[in-house]
Parts: C-alpha cells; structure tokens; sequence
C-alpha cells in the first residue's frame, strides 16, 4: 500500500513521542468534574501513604522487640525435648504458687489501706488511677525476684517505681511502708524467692512476661476487693499470649484460672453463675458508648455491670456473661496478655474489635517490651488522656485524631476488644451480623470510637 507524498510529514511527526500537538488541537484546563477526582485521588494517596508509612513504624518496633527478645534468649538455646516437657504448665503452676505466696500480705495490707481515712497508705498517680504500697511490692516480687532473667523481656504496669524491700525502712517511691508491715513482707518475699529456683532459666528466654500486680487497684483501695486480679501474662516471640493466670486474691475462698492453649492446659477454681448469662453483654463501669449500646439492642442481650480487665475476663469463664466488647480504650496490654491466653486455653477468644468489623478476624495486640504503640492506626484513633503519652496534649472538649503513633503510650490498648467465652463463639457470627446492622442503620454516633 502506497501512502500519498503529502501526507507522510504528517504521519511522522505524529508518530514521534516529542511531537507538537497539530495545528488544529486546541488545549484547555480540564473540567470542575475532573479537578475535584483529582483532588480526591491526591487525598486518597495521602491516607494510604500515612497508613504505609505507620505499617512501617509499627513493623520496625516489632522487629525491634523480637530483636531484644531473642537476643537475651540467645545464650540459652541448648534445652533437649525431654527437659522443655510441658514448660508452661509449669509456669502456670509456679505462678499460681506465687499468687498464693504473697495473698497473705496483700490481704494484710488491704485491711489497712483500702479505706484512705486510715493512715492515708495510697496516693494518686498522674493517670488518676490509684497506687498503693501493696500494688509496687507485688510487682517488684513478681518482676525481681520470681522472672528476672528468666524471660526475655520483663514489662510491668508499674514499671515506673522505685521499690526497696532490702533495707528499712521498706519504701514505694515516696511511701514508707509502716513497720508493721515488715515482717510479712520479709516472709513473703522468701517464699517468692523461693519459687523462682523452679522456673527452667532458659525455657522462656524467647517469651515476654506481663505483669499487672492488682489489677483493679481502685477497686483495693475503695473496699471492693472481691473484683481485684492479679494478672501474669506470658506471650511468644511474635507477642501472642501463650499462657496465663488470673488469680482473685480477696475472695473467699481465692478464685483463679490459669492456661495455656498449645499445651492443652486448664486449671482453675472458678465462682460459677447459679444462673448462667450466655446473652449477658459485660459493660464498664464508666459511660456506655453508644456504639455498644446500640450494639446490646441490637443483639437483645442483657447489660451486665462490671468492672476490671481481669475480673471480666473471669466473669465469662464462669458464665456471668456471654461478651465483652468495647470500642473505647483505658485498658492496656498487661490487661489483656493473660486474659487472652486463658480464655484461648479455655476455647474462648479475645481479639481486636477492627480486623473483627472488618471480616470477623480474630487478630490479637501484639505483646512485647517496645517503646512504639504496636497496633496504632492513624486516622483512627481519638486522644485521651489514658493514652497520651504528654498530658500536656490534651485539651478537654477538644476532639483530636491521632496523625503520629510518637504521641500514644506504648502499651495502650487502642483499637477496641471482642472477648466471648466457649459457649459464645458459636455467636461471633451473629454478633458481626448486629455490628453491621447497626453501623448501617444506627446514623453516624453508631460507629465504633477508638481511643
């Protein structure tokens, strides 16, 4: 085929990729439509690249907290299969022991401090939650003398104390512990020694120990001793929880439940329901939001009071209700190490409320010694003053999404809980039914609110 002569200038300057546009093209600025799509795509780029950049972060301080781990557990890797046997129900047991080791002396102190008017034992930490002489003597047992170099990494909700129990007069930070006290915490501090000589000293270098030494501690210092814990959480070298305790120290007689999934353990001694609640919804004792609120509706389920971390948990294992879901914040990982471990031991679940919304996944918080929040979402979560790391941020009445995961402590729970018994997880189905019902038809204040 034989192209004109005329036309062959023509077809070349069009084939080049540096061509002018011809004569007769005529450019103009795209139209409103396009400019505002434009704009939409340059925002979506941003978000995407904000949530890139936080997946980056948050993998770096995971890979950071596993590089600490399994560098304290490298001088200890030698174990053959027949010593490592069951190494955590062992620790299940030991721990155990040595809740019941120091039950004594925190039911000495409990007669003494739980009421402010007598002596004034208590003081109140910056988080305006309660601390007593017997909430750092606890932690210190448990952390100096029952896990140092025992595990990997050691994390403790009162890490922040200065406890001295060798010299007298015996102190907590600034508090002198009354001499009364002297002896038992001499006896109790013995026995816990004691125990640490049974922890195999190189079966958990690759996990992380959680300490929470009373959880509920406004609960011990207002006479409400029956909902106090004692949690022990211990995670693996991803920060999954893999076993815990959770021991009720003021009861009588003492309720507990301990576990660990990979080995088929459960042991307890529970205060079973007379009258079980498989659709009771457990709710806090602060304000409801509306989310959960609308969610109880939803599903027809009973509002179950309740109140700390480790006692709820307690309370679906022994049928005072069926669930445990919360968009809200407040709590912390040392809350949530050993209630999931056992709950898991014992064929239930506790998991992060967004990847479950978003497809019913069962995804856990990341448990491990870090110095970054390792389940932030920019965007998504709302400053508050338990989870701000500089008080100085927040501004009462003022709503603020977090932007940088720099400003949120490290060990904040932030994105919500889903936590359901055995019995209930046949029902996890049916719940993210009512969840997506109610997000649709509930209006914009139906929407789960993370902080």
């Amino acid at each position: 085929m034989h192209l004109p002569l005329l036309l062959l200038p023509l077809l070349l300057r069009a084939a080049s990729p540096f061509a002018a546009p011809p004569p007769f093209a005529v450019l103009s600025a795209p139209p409103p439509s396009t400019r505002l799509l434009s704009a939409k795509i340059v925002e979506e780029l941003a978000e995407d690249n904000a949530l890139l950049r936080n997946e980056i972060v948050r993998k770096d301080a995971i890979i950071e907290g596993l590089l600490d781990t399994l560098s304290a557990a490298a001088m200890s890797t030698s174990l053959t299969a027949a010593a490592r046997g069951t190494p955590l129900t062992d620790l299940c047991h030991i721990g155990k022991e040595a809740c019941d080791a120091v039950t004594p002396m925190l039911l000495a102190f409990y007669e003494k401090i739980a009421d402010q008017r007598h002596g004034g034992s208590s003081k109140l930490k910056a988080d305006a939650t309660y601390f007593t002489i017997a909430d750092g003597i606890v932690q210190h047992m448990m952390i100096e003398y029952l896990f140092k170099g025992k595990f990997g990494q050691i994390v403790g909700e009162e890490d922040e104390s200065v406890i001295n129990i060798q010299t007298k007069p015996f102190t907590v930070d600034d508090l002198q512990v009354p001499e009364e006290f002297n002896a038992i915490v001499e006896s109790t501090l013995a026995k816990v020694t004691a125990l640490a000589g049974r922890i195999d000293g190189a079966a958990f270098k690759e996990m992380t120990a959680f300490v929470d030494p009373i959880d509920g501690t406004r609960e011990f210092a207002t006479a409400r001793g029956e909902y106090v814990t004692i949690l022990l959480g211990f995670a693996d070298a991803r920060g999954q929880p893999a076993a815990g305790v959770m021991y009720r120290p003021l009861t009588e007689p003492v309720t507990w439940a301990a576990g660990a999934k990979a080995e088929e353990c459960v042991m307890g001694e529970l205060d079973m329901a007379e009258e079980p609640k498989p659709k009771g919804m457990l709710v806090t004792d602060a304000r409801v939001s509306p989310f959960i609120n609308g969610l109880i509706d939803e599903l027809g389920y009973e509002r179950v009071s309740s109140v700390a971390s480790g006692n709820r948990a307690m309370m679906l294992l022994e049928g005072k209700g069926g669930a445990y879901i919360r968009d809200t914040g407040g709590f912390a990982k040392w809350d949530t190490c050993a209630p999931q471990a056992v709950l898991e031991a014992y064929g239930g679940t506790m998991a992060k409320l967004p990847p479950f919304l978003k497809d019913q996944s069962l995804e856990s918080y990341t448990h491990l010694k870090t110095t970054k929040n390792l389940d932030f979402a920019p965007n998504q979560i709302h400053l508050t003053l338990s989870n701000v790391k500089d008080k100085k941020q927040y501004v009462k009445g003022v709503d603020v999404l977090y932007q940088d995961v720099e400003g949120v402590k490290e060990y904040s729970c932030v994105q919500g809980l889903v936590a359901v018994d055995s019995k209930a997880m046949a029902d996890l189905g049916t719940i993210h039914e009512g969840m997506m019902h109610m997000m649709v038809e509930g209006g914009p204040w139906a929407k789960p609110f993370y902080n």
